[in-house]
């Protein structure tokens, strides 16, 4: 049902395993979809939350989105369930806020993954780690706003070939 029906692809995986060899820090995403945790990855900046967890609109407790599965909207305390997620008009999460910041600021390397980079805050990122000195490289099918101050800018590619092409590039 929903979106447990979905898991996440090959390159959820490639990214899970480059953070596990070092060779990646951390990751950046808008999605909700909870895939990258799903793939193994630890460190990442979750900016618009995750439908993988609930949480009480009164106490704030946390529950696994298998509550939802049963039909279970309730917390102990008696408060709604709702999900995880960043709604229209609501800050985003202040932890992973933070973290992605830092991480821009730290970053030597920035790969930006199908994205059009039309969001703020969230655009702001890849900026922040250029202005630090970081390289910057976009891939998405369609040019962004952000091109020009890219190192690098792929198009008209499946990020999961191109993550396919340079783990097989790393193996060798």
């Amino acid at each position: 049902m929903g979106i447990k029906r979905y898991r996440p692809h090959q390159g959820h995986t490639i990214l899970a395993k480059w953070e596990q060899e070092e060779l990646i820090h951390s990751i950046i995403t808008q999605n909700v979809d909870g895939f990258h945790g799903e793939a193994g990855s630890v460190r990442v900046a979750e900016l618009h939350g995750t439908l993988q967890k609930l949480h009480c609109q009164s106490c704030s407790k946390e529950y696994s989105s298998e509550k939802y599965m049963h039909q279970d909207y309730q917390c102990e305390c008696g408060g709604i369930l709702r999900p995880s997620v960043v709604l229209f008009g609501e800050s985003l999460p202040t932890d992973a806020f933070q973290m992605a910041y830092d991480e821009a600021e730290k970053a030597e390397l920035i790969i930006v993954l199908g994205s059009s980079l039309t969001v703020t805050p969230a655009n702001q990122f890849p900026l922040i780690a250029k202005e630090n000195g970081a390289r910057l490289v976009i891939v998405n099918q369609e040019p962004t706003d952000f091109d020009l101050y890219a190192d690098l800018v792929i198009h008209k590619r499946k990020i999961g070939e191109v993550l396919m092409e340079i783990e097989a590039a790393i193996e060798e």
